[in-house]
């Protein structure tokens, strides 16, 4: 029965491979002329702007106008291609159309005033403290070892010490070194245009989300490079980030930042501390700044080791981050609240915050939506309830998701976190190229109508592989 599905498949590539071929061809040209530079209605930077911010939009924007429903519309489509987690919106949505949430946002008259674009007062006392308590003390323990981390990465117990707990201490997370931005994107792009000069390369471990693309590229005119990994699995060692930095020196450019995203984005796997360690302390050798992306540090799975769990990059280096670590979260992913726009820096470089609150007028978060974010972020029995519920949720779709992938003998990486799977659909290829991995998401689009997101568009050497958002439908 599995060879005569696989068989069938293979036929309706087969079919597909002339008529995809004929439809690319016929964007390329259309997309080619969208892109004239020298057209007199927007100026250059506008026709760069035009370009699609993922190979995979087009195909959202369809399930978008089109979407399956399974009584309405079963011939529509299904957006695997956006890690968004429709799992928990009901649970949200809930908790805030509460009498007393309305009243918070809109009671006060600071909603309705100018205030500093970094955030307002409350808002960044509450995400200081939500920063405090869900990424760095949430993890103290008693009785391992204890783990000391200077300026420089290094730890007074060897390398090979993955775990300890927060030494005493009586420093917080202050307000003043946290931030909003519109959406974690938003932040990147800020922080790009900070630190780094227009041809400054960021270093990206690959496979990686493949609108970081856009978001190093649009504004401040970075330029993206992929790191290639022994094992990306395990994630960046220092030899594969001294190979990648020679490419790039080679090619006459500078680096000036290293972007890590713990849990992995589009592997789902979480990195051991001394992995983080290690990159840092690569980095910082060569004054390159890191920037921590964990956006789904609070949709981990739970582990089958407690070595396994995930540390944030707070925790790791005991909220030492100076002036060169960066961390960056949002709602978007572990609150399913993407349509918020809501994200958080914590930077202990007080120049940058400066530099932030200017640019920051084009992109800050609305007064009453900081409001309301303050209010749940400080809602410590709701969050508690509200995390722990859609990890089950998760672990029941993933299952289910993973389950199905095994009955057709297709290989997976398996996933510690996120809201995502990364599948190996390279059997399915007419051909082991990129362009064989095009013709089959062509193919997964008009005649399956779902949509994931290509492996090229996320730079993985490997053509064959989707990132599969199984929490974007309900279990229906």
């Amino acid at each position: 029965e599995r060879g005569n599905t696989f068989a069938l498949t293979l036929f309706f590539v087969t079919v597909a491979w002339f008529t995809s071929r004929k439809r690319k061809c016929r964007e390329d040209d259309e997309e080619e002329n969208e892109f004239d530079i020298n057209s007199r209605d927007i100026g250059p930077r506008g026709a760069s702007a035009l370009k699609k911010t993922t190979s995979y939009w087009n195909g959202f924007m369809q399930c978008l106008q089109n979407p399956c429903d399974s009584t309405t519309n079963p011939t529509g489509h299904i957006a695997l291609c956006l890690a968004e987690n429709k799992l928990v919106q009901e649970a949200l949505a809930i908790r805030l159309m509460q009498q007393g949430t309305a009243i918070t946002a809109f009671s006060d008259s600071i909603a309705y005033c100018y205030n500093g674009f970094l955030g307002l007062p409350s808002a960044r006392a509450a995400a200081a403290s939500f920063i405090e308590k869900r990424f760095w003390k949430i993890h103290q323990r008693e009785d391992i070892n204890e783990m000391k981390v200077d300026r420089n990465g290094q730890t007074s117990n060897g390398e090979e010490s993955v775990e300890w707990r927060n030494s005493d201490t009586s420093s917080s997370i202050s307000p003043d070194n946290v931030a909003f931005g519109s959406g974690v994107g938003s932040l990147l792009s800020h922080l790009f245009f900070i630190i780094a000069q227009k041809g400054d390369v960021v270093l990206i471990p690959a496979p990686y989300y493949a609108a970081f693309e856009y978001d190093t590229k649009a504004i401040a005119g970075c330029v993206p490079f992929p790191v290639y990994m022994d094992n990306p699995i395990t994630g960046p060692t220092k030899e594969d980030l001294s190979n990648t930095a020679r490419l790039v020196e080679k090619k006459g450019h500078r680096i000036k930042i290293l972007l890590l995203t713990n849990p992995n984005d589009p592997l789902g796997v979480v990195y051991q501390p001394k992995v983080i360690l290690n990159a840092i302390q690569w980095a910082r050798n060569r004054n390159i700044h890191t920037v921590m992306d964990e956006i789904f540090a609070l949709t981990v799975h739970k582990p089958k080791r407690q070595s396994d769990r995930f540390q944030s990059v707070i925790e790791i280096l005991d909220n030492k981050l100076s002036n060169d670590v960066h961390f960056l979260w949002g709602f978007s992913k572990d609150f399913g609240a993407s349509g918020f726009r809501v994200a958080i820096l914590y930077t202990q470089n007080a120049r940058l915050l400066q530099a932030l609150a200017n640019l920051n007028i084009f992109s800050g978060v609305s007064n009453p939506m900081q409001l309301i974010a303050a209010e749940i972020m400080s809602d410590d029995d709701f969050i508690d309830a509200f995390l722990e519920d859609g990890r089950s949720q998760l672990m029941m779709s993933y299952k289910l998701c993973t389950s199905k992938l095994e009955e057709m003998v297709v290989p997976y990486v398996e996933a510690q976190a996120g809201l995502f799977v990364y599948v190996d659909f390279s059997s399915l290829l007419p051909e082991p190229t990129f362009k064989g991995e095009e013709l089959l998401a062509n193919l997964f689009q008009e005649v399956a109508r779902v949509v994931m997101t290509p492996g090229q568009s996320q730079r993985d050497c490997k053509p064959g592989m989707f990132r599969l958002c199984y929490a974007w439908v309900t279990f229906d």
